[in-house]
């Protein structure tokens, strides 16, 4: 089997945090390739909270901040799948209310924008956790541990 493509993958990172670049693009890459696209092409922009707060503002009307945004590219942009924007200081406030590392939970954060992109939702209890399924799935390739329980904490549990 040939390894998952990842030059597709493009990371901005405008956090102040170091990340490791390659192990998200390889994250995102293997969820693309186990659900059949290898080709696909996104961007991942690691930012503040305040800047997924005004995405979140000018793109669903929500005036507040939250882990991950997805921005699907549509129907026709062809092997462009969209963008992923994830929050790093609510991802690392979120990985130590979790008691993981932080490379683990952008690895999950990178996954699931990745999954919205394919067309996953989680909008039910059942989609939910299929949706954690096959995050896990995805994070065993990347080499993450999995994590069965992973779920986005609430918004007012994060202070």
């Amino acid at each position: 089997m040939e390894p998952p493509s990842s030059r597709n993958i493009i990371v901005i990172n405008e956090s102040e945090r170091i990340v490791r670049k390659a192990r998200l693009m390889r994250a995102m890459g293997d969820t693309f390739r186990r659900h059949g696209k290898p080709n696909a092409a996104a961007c991942l922009l690691l930012t503040s909270d305040a800047r997924v707060r005004e995405l979140n503002r000018q793109f669903r009307g929500i005036d507040e901040s939250t882990d991950v945004l997805t921005f699907p590219a549509g129907d026709f942009a062809g092997d462009q799948l969209g963008d992923v924007a994830i929050a790093v200081p609510y991802a690392e406030r979120q990985a130590k209310m979790r008691r993981v590392s932080l490379s683990q939970e952008l690895g999950y954060l990178a996954i699931h924008g990745a999954l919205h992109l394919i067309g996953f939702d989680d909008q039910t209890e059942a989609d939910r956790a299929e949706m954690v399924r096959q995050m896990n799935l995805s994070a065993i390739d990347a080499g993450f541990k999995p994590d069965e329980e992973w779920a986005s904490i609430l918004h007012g549990e994060i202070s």
